[in-house]
């Protein structure tokens, strides 16, 4: 039998990447904090990234500029006030970490070096090398660690958030939301985990609660991103009653590395940015063929560009080729894609790189403000799991880590006004259960063997929501994540199993983004229809609203 442990906190953050380290190193030392990290603290996208972060440091730059990038690459759909404050905050956003101890790349004495990447009209990706995400999250893990206020629960996850109906004042709702009419409102106390080690249920109740769980890329065939990586904070936060919008919106990197038999990895941006083509099998460069910013285009052009080419040659891989800059040039710049090719037998300063799109980056997400506040009163997200309106149907090259530091500075800032106000949880009135997935149950034995696998998923994923779609293949994966969510839902008095909760996100999140998709009846940013190639003349927001009842809060586990 599992046995229930309770802790309290004052401020719960699931997720241990750039967006939930943001959010705790700038919490006061006086807060006692969580993080619940799926696998080990050190595994998450951010560490992974390797491109940088936007931010306008030149003096031949402006902001203004780098809000048109974004707006551009948005398609439309990006939120102007989001795009404004953000890159707004870039170059304070640099010096926080500096100050942390990041150490950026030099072009000379305490001078950044600005690299471009695609999308961007001028250099300004402030970078550490090729692996700016690891530089970063390294320092900011140590400082963590030797924070004695937070308390770190590593290979943890999450059921479900806990959620009560709150007898709340006007001034406990964000102003952004209270405007909107929205004060009859839930508050979260807090999430239901399990320890994979032990087996053990955790009731881990906090003031505050902050999804930064990252994104959902292990949902498709090939991706980026790393393991955790399964919509797992998207499907709580839905779950618990968040709105989610524009999550069809999935962005493809153009350059994952495509060797027979080797992991997924990503060939930075930045490789294009300092004078990479792309060739087909022909040895012919093709981008100028798709857009006359050829490899600079946004990439939801090169990727569609990639993968126009790739069917031509009947699945055979492009190549990123670099080849033709010094040697040492890219070896100073570019050393850890270089060594990782040279370990799997490709010398990049000789040898074209053989390369593919994979799954990268999730746009749309759980709907914010830019305090990283949702619906749900206590409840935020911030980093990729989060919809800010920055992004809109596309995103701009090096903008995500930015958003995660600013967003998550906003959050930590915005938690601690509501605690110097008193911050007192409110009484809570009596609320139903959550009983599966909102979905009706009926007395038969369910066939389990009929469930899928994370295979399973992959493929009906990869087969009908990838880089092109049809209209007819998004209702067929949507009817089949309706069965599969259906039968897992008839399997309720199951004891969650890491396994069974894993499967449980992945299912809600592929579906979530699914329903997304089918609202989406034409062709915007990363949504492309093969049967509505054109953009409306009037774009909007793909919202899915809340579903159901919040879950009780256990009354043992009640804050004092």
């Amino acid at each position: 039998m599992m046995k229930a442990t309770a802790h309290d906190y004052d401020v719960l953050i699931i997720g241990g990447g750039l967006a939930g380290l943001s959010v705790a190193l700038s919490l006061p030392d006086n807060m006692r904090i969580a993080i619940v990290s799926k696998l080990s603290l050190e595994t998450t996208a951010s560490s992974k990234a390797q491109g940088g972060i936007a931010a306008v440091l030149d003096a031949e730059d402006h902001t203004d500029n780098h809000i048109r990038d974004t707006l551009v690459a948005g398609a439309g759909l990006c939120d102007i006030t989001s795009v404004n404050h953000i890159v707004q905050a870039a170059a304070a956003a640099i010096n926080w970490l500096r100050r942390l101890g990041v150490q950026f790349t030099l072009a000379g004495p305490d001078q950044l070096h600005l690299t471009r990447e695609a999308g961007h009209s001028h250099r300004r990706i402030v970078h550490a090398a090729d692996s700016t995400g690891s530089a970063i999250t390294s320092v900011l893990q140590t400082r963590l660690r030797q924070r004695p206020n937070v308390h770190v629960f590593e290979h943890t996850v999450c059921i479900d958030a806990l959620i009560a109906h709150e007898l709340t004042t006007h001034e406990l709702v964000p102003h952004e939301l209270a405007s909107q009419g929205r004060t009859d409102r839930s508050a979260c106390r807090g999430v239901q985990a399990l320890d994979m080690a032990s087996g053990n249920t955790l009731t881990l109740t906090a003031r505050h609660t902050v999804l930064a769980t990252g994104g959902l890329g292990q949902l498709f065939p090939y991706t980026t991103n790393p393991s955790t990586a399964t919509g797992d904070g998207q499907a709580i936060a839905w779950r618990a009653g968040c709105q989610i919008a524009n999550l069809e919106f999935v962005q493809f990197h153009p350059t994952a590395l495509a060797l027979p038999n080797a992991a997924s990895f990503l060939i930075s941006e930045a490789v294009r940015g300092e004078g990479g083509v792309l060739v087909n099998d022909a040895k012919r460069r093709f981008m100028p063929d798709y857009d006359s910013r050829a490899e600079l285009a946004p990439r939801d052009i090169v990727a569609r560009a990639i993968h126009a080419e790739i069917s031509r040659q009947q699945g055979q891989p492009v190549w990123l080729d670099i080849s033709h800059r010094p040697a040492s040039f890219i070896r100073e710049h570019f050393p850890m894609i270089y060594q990782t090719c040279l370990e799997l037998g490709l010398d990049i300063t000789r040898q074209a790189i053989p390369v593919a799109p994979a799954a990268h980056y999730s746009c749309g997400g759980i709907v914010t403000d830019l305090n990283g506040c949702t619906h749900i009163d206590r409840l935020y997200a911030v980093g990729e799991v989060a919809d800010t309106g920055l992004h809109g149907a596309n995103r701009l090259a090096s903008n995500s880590l930015l958003e995660c530091i600013v967003i998550g500075r906003n959050c930590a800032q915005a938690i601690i006004e509501q605690c110097s106000q008193g911050d007192r949880m409110q009484p809570a009135a009596t609320t139903a259960s959550l009983a599966g997935n909102g979905q009706q149950t009926i007395n038969d034995s369910p066939d389990v063997s009929a469930l899928p696998d994370a295979a399973g998923i992959r493929k009906l994923m990869g087969e009908n929501l990838g880089i092109m779609r049809t209209t007819a293949g998004i209702g067929q994966a949507l009817d089949q994540l309706g069965r599969w969510r259906t039968l897992l839902a008839h399997t309720s008095g199951h004891a969650w199993t890491p396994t069974r909760l894993d499967l449980r996100n992945r299912l809600d999140c592929a579906w979530l983004i699914a329903t997304c998709a089918s609202q989406r009846k034409e062709s915007r940013g990363l949504h492309a229809l093969a049967d509505s190639p054109q953009m409306l003349a009037e774009p909007g927001p793909s919202v899915i609203g809340r579903p159901m009842q919040p879950m009780p809060v256990p009354a043992e586990s009640e804050p004092g």
